[in-house]
């Protein structure tokens, strides 16, 4: 029964994030195509206020240096900004432009996360090739004028709401997998301390309120629960939680239990880093490309050459037949 209540309070939503997702989906409600006047106006500021909202939220944990937060934010800005202004755009042209925007935007994310080969891979491919093809597209199309379609969003209210359900369950994923480090941090530090007192009574004072020193390690257990460099810390946290109930406990053997809960505390906290990649990485990746996987990337080139050959092969009679 224990068990089943951790696993439930484990996987509390972080409500938190709900603020600026509910803003943003009123904005771009407001935003999206329809028949009558759109309040682009109110739209805009509402929007604004969503991604000054979201900043605020990001800004509550500083861990990377001020020159990368920085980046992150304008990258970030950039890109929602784009993506909103593909949504909301009645012109194919404009909005695949936008698309364009937030693909350079995001390739600015995988180059600060040390990914190079996943940036110049997503550049290339959507902003070098599919962008540029679906603006030859309608090029070769010569539309008539504006269809109907381009006038209205087809189910506005049910389309936002489903793309910020599912953009929700997407940041609380991501909050689940990353969690903060910080008061692990702390409290191994707190116990790394009171390890270093040269008695028993300089262990409790340095620890403080024992039943909530325990509570704070059990709250991190469930947080953490799951990786692999956690799997000893309940049975860590149960042997302090022993050796802390006597009121006067042996010294040596208090101070061998507060160590080992330090180390797998250490453990966790060093396993959830980010490690940098290889330098290597993109070498080994260009050579499994040109090397085991040749043939599917030439064959993905040429099935793409021989659908814009297709393509332009069925412009052109369509555009001798409206001519006769």
């Amino acid at each position: 029964m224990l068990h089943l209540m951790a696993q439930t309070s484990d996987l509390t939503y972080p409500w938190h994030i709900l603020i600026p997702l509910l803003i943003a989906a009123v904005s771009l409600y407001v935003l999206l195509p329809r028949p009558q006047h759109r309040p682009v106006f109110l739209g805009s500021i509402v929007g604004i206020a969503a991604l000054i909202a979201a900043l605020a939220l990001l800004s509550r944990s500083e861990t990377a240096p001020w020159p990368e937060q920085v980046l992150f934010y304008i990258f970030s800005a950039l890109a929602i900004l784009g993506a909103a202004i593909m949504l909301t755009q009645r012109k194919p042209a404009r909005a695949a432009i936008s698309f364009a925007l937030v693909i350079s935007n995001v390739c600015g994310l995988f180059l600060l996360l040390g990914a190079p080969f996943l940036m110049a891979a997503t550049l290339i491919v959507y902003a070098g090739a599919i962008i540029v093809t679906f603006l030859f597209v309608l090029m070769l199309a010569q539309p008539q004028g504006f269809s109907d379609a381009d006038d209205r969003s087809r189910e506005p209210f049910l389309a936002t709401v489903a793309g910020f359900v599912l953009l929700g369950l997407l940041l609380w994923v991501i909050e689940r997998g990353n969690p903060d480090v910080q008061p692990l941090r702390d409290l191994v530090q707190q116990t790394e301390q009171a390890a270093a007192q040269p008695d028993s009574n300089g262990m409790l004072r340095e620890l403080g309120d024992k039943r909530e020193f325990v509570q704070r390690w059990q709250t991190l257990e469930q947080q953490w629960r799951g990786r692999p460099e956690a799997a000893a810390m309940d049975v860590a946290i149960v042997n302090v939680e022993e050796e802390l109930n006597p009121n006067q406990p042996d010294a040596e053997l208090l101070r061998a239990r507060l160590r080992e809960l330090a180390e797998v505390g250490r453990r966790i906290e060093s396993a959830a880093q980010p490690k940098p990649l290889p330098a290597a990485n993109v070498a080994g990746i260009g050579t499994l490309l040109y090397s085991r996987y040749l043939l599917a990337v030439e064959v993905g080139g040429t099935l793409l050459l021989i659908a814009t050959v297709g393509a332009i092969a069925i412009t052109g009679q369509g555009s001798r037949r409206r001519v006769s």
